[in-house]
């Protein structure tokens, strides 16, 4: 049976409240089945209100359901919304060109549900009522009320389109973050990722970061610890329990006169972004023809690296840091190296993981390979 919008709001605090409840299982259940959109719906501020006239109100950060169609709604069909509301924030698409907004919210709809299709998370033949809260004005959402369900920050201090850029700007992290915790954990799913890392002008970008994040959580690994037991403890041994342990991670950057510095810059930002979500001890080697003075500069777990701001000549030659690493005798977990790749290598690869960054078509003959 259809649902029919209730303009009575008959639902009081407490089932507002259990609404919220069975909101919060749902979304856990969605992150155990699919881990990217899981994880990006966790931003989501959910809500539950009554005599709304539609099902459900998406926003740039939040999803409004109305508490007599929760109520009546199943489980799937809340999973789906809240799938539908992410993929619209995940994909930018609180952000419109102006005019024509009815649209606009119908591409974005479509863009979703297909996706949501691939994924098998759509229910063939559903049919609800659904409001974007997106827009500075228009059809859809009720201007200056509209803007404020959307961020909640909409002032004359701070105006929406202000708000919407620093909106994308911090979705377009969290996607990259998302994925490359999904691809270090071995779970990416193709047609999902073709669209997130599409959603944006630097959809490139997107992807390298990605894969440098996946390449570094590969190495944070779980090691067993053996701490003080409780004294009601009634066991007569100690158990082992698993606590993350911070990979030591090499990294060489190519100062040579060929390497970009602006690239350079990004690259070095999205290291400093990585070591603070990733427990790592981090060893920083320059190189030319060789070490630069000063090499090798170490950080501790949880220090943001700096950039020490050694200077190059024009040649590249890679081998005096693998000869470095291999006489260091220290028990590395892998190595990063930034280059643009033209340059002699060493006659055989190390022994241990190496992952080229490359700037440019130049591929390393050992190592897995990321293009920048």
């Amino acid at each position: 049976m259809p649902w029919t919008p209730s303009t009575t709001g008959r639902s009081g605090p407490q089932e507002a409240e259990r609404g919220l409840d069975r909101l919060d299982r749902v979304r856990r259940e969605l992150a155990r089945a699919q881990p990217i959109i899981g994880r990006l719906a966790s931003f989501l501020r959910l809500d539950v209100g009554t005599a709304l006239g539609v099902a459900v109100e998406t926003g740039v950060a939040h999803i409004l359901f109305d508490a007599d169609y929760l109520a009546q709604a199943d489980d799937a069909e809340l999973r789906y919304w809240l799938a539908h509301a992410t993929l619209h924030a995940a994909l930018l698409h609180f952000a419109p060109p102006p005019g024509r907004p009815e649209a606009w919210s119908a591409v974005c709809d479509a863009q979703v549900d297909r996706l949501l299709r691939e994924l098998g998370l759509a229910l063939p033949g559903y049919v609800a009522i659904e409001r974007h809260a997106w827009w500075r004005g228009g059809a859809e959402g009720d201007g200056e009320a509209a803007r404020s369900r959307a961020f909640g920050i909409a002032t004359e201090e701070q105006p929406a389109a202000e708000a919407w850029v620093g909106e994308a700007r911090l979705w377009r992290t969290r996607v990259r973050q998302a994925v490359g915790e999904a691809m270090g954990a071995g779970d990416a799913r193709s047609a999902l990722l073709r669209e997130l890392l599409g959603a944006s002008p630097d959809a490139a970008a997107h992807d390298w970061r990605g894969r440098l994040a996946a390449f570094l959580q590969r190495w944070h690994r779980a090691e067993a610890h053996y701490g003080r037991p409780s004294r009601r403890a009634s066991e007569p041994f100690l158990l082992p329990a698993l606590r993350p342990a911070a990979a030591h991670i090499v990294l060489a950057v190519d100062i040579s006169a060929s390497i970009d510095e602006a690239l350079l810059r990004t690259f070095w930002a999205e290291v400093q972004g990585l070591t603070g979500q990733i427990p790592m001890r981090l060893t920083l080697l320059a190189a030319d023809t060789r070490l630069a003075p000063g090499a090798p500069w170490r950080f501790a777990v949880g220090e943001v690296p700096s950039w020490p701001t050694p200077h190059g000549q024009g040649g590249t030659d890679f081998r005096p840091v693998f000869d470095w690493v291999e006489r260091s005798g220290e028990d590395f977990d892998a190595l990063v190296y930034f280059t643009d790749g033209k340059g002699d290598y060493p006659a055989s690869p190390p022994g241990l993981p190496v992952l080229w960054a490359v700037a440019g078509p130049v591929t390393p003959p050992f190592g897995e390979v990321i293009r920048l």
